[in-house]
Formats: C-alpha cells, sequence, structure tokens
C-alpha cells in the first residue's frame, strides 16, 4: 500500500501499462530496473535529487519543488517536446524510452505526464487525468498544479475543457473543497 511498485515479471510492457512514464527516485536510481526496461532518457522533476546515470541516459533536469506555488509555465511544454521527441525518435534511429521521476511518484511526474498528454495527443485535461488515475492510481498533483494545467488546456485548445472540480472530487473528501 505504501511501497514503491517492483518489477517481477513481463518486463517494460508489463510496468508501462501500470505505471506510465512514472517512477520514483528508487527506481530512477536501480541500474538494473533502468536496463530491464531499456530506459534510454530521464526527465528529473527534482531539485534536491541527482540524476544517477548521467554518462549513461540522457536527463531533462526540471529542478522544480512540490510547492503550490511552483511556474510551470516553462517546464510543461520543455517536458512535453523532450518526451515527445524521444519517443519519436529520429531518421535511422528508433525512438527511445522515457522515465519520468519525482520524490513520490505523484505530483511533479504526474503534472508533467498530464502536461504531455494535453499537448501531444491533444487530450483535454479531464481525459488525461482519468487516464492516468487508471493507470497510476497515486498520481495526485497538487491544487496548485491542477489550476496551472487548466490554464495550459486553456492555452492550448483555447479554452479550458475540464472542471477543477471534476478533477479532484476524490481528493476534496479528505483535503476540503478546492477552487480555481
Amino acid at each position: 500500500l505504501g511501497m514503491d511498485p517492483v518489477i517481477l515479471l513481463g518486463g517494460f510492457s508489463a510496468f508501462h501499462s501500470l505505471y506510465p512514464f512514472l517512477c520514483t527516485p528508487r527506481m530512477a536510481h536501480d541500474y538494473r530496473i533502468i536496463k530491464n526496461l531499456h530506459i534510454t532518457h530521464v526527465v528529473n522533476a527534482t531539485a534536491e535529487i541527482s540524476d544517477a546515470f548521467p554518462n549513461v541516459l540522457r536527463y531533462l533536469r526540471l529542478r522544480l519543488s512540490d510547492d503550490a506555488q511552483q511556474d510551470l509555465r516553462q517546464a510543461l511544454p520543455e517536458a512535453s517536446r523532450f518526451i515527445a521527441a524521444v519517443l519519436r525518435g529520429s531518421p535511422g534511429s528508433p525512438g527511445g524510452r522515457v522515465l519520468v521521476h519525482c520524490s513520490l511518484g505523484r505530483s511533479r511526474s504526474s503534472v508533467l505526464t498530464l502536461g504531455f498528454l494535453m499537448e501531444q495527443r491533444r487530450w483535454s485535461l479531464l481525459h488525461a487525468f482519468r487516464w492516468l488515475k487508471e493507470r497510476r492510481t497515486c498520481a495526485a498533483p497538487n491544487a496548485g498544479f491542477l489550476r496551472q494545467l487548466l490554464d495550459y488546456e486553456e492555452q492550448l485548445f483555447g479554452q479550458p475543457v475540464g472542471v477543477l472540480q471534476t478533477l479532484t472530487d476524490s481528493h476534496t473528501r479528505k483535503q476540503g473543497k478546492v477552487t480555481v
């Protein structure tokens, strides 16, 4: 329940279907997991955790704090484009695999993954959030990050498509009402 997921069988496909793009520092610092999953790139969304394998993997380092006031205006498109470029590959070179991590695999990594799904797959925030929660139930961007994702959605699509209250219903019972 409070434990990090581990990979026992099934390799990358099994892991990715349950935990797309996301992980904790323990996974990001375990070379056996990185190698088993054929990870080629890492998005490190922390200010406090060092890049584990800078001589082996390519990193995008976004020094974000898990603080509702953290400004994501540059980080969201930067992470989205980095992930998309890796997955797409280049002429003569197949796409790679990206691991996105923060301290707990819940807030910062989730918000960057949601930004990617919105920008690159053209999904509404609500659709992306539901998809992510089905696969990573502990995903829980803080209220400030959700507000910024709503702004990002408006920037991408010309109007907000989702409703913050709908996204946070599961949290409101525990934390009180979240308003924009």
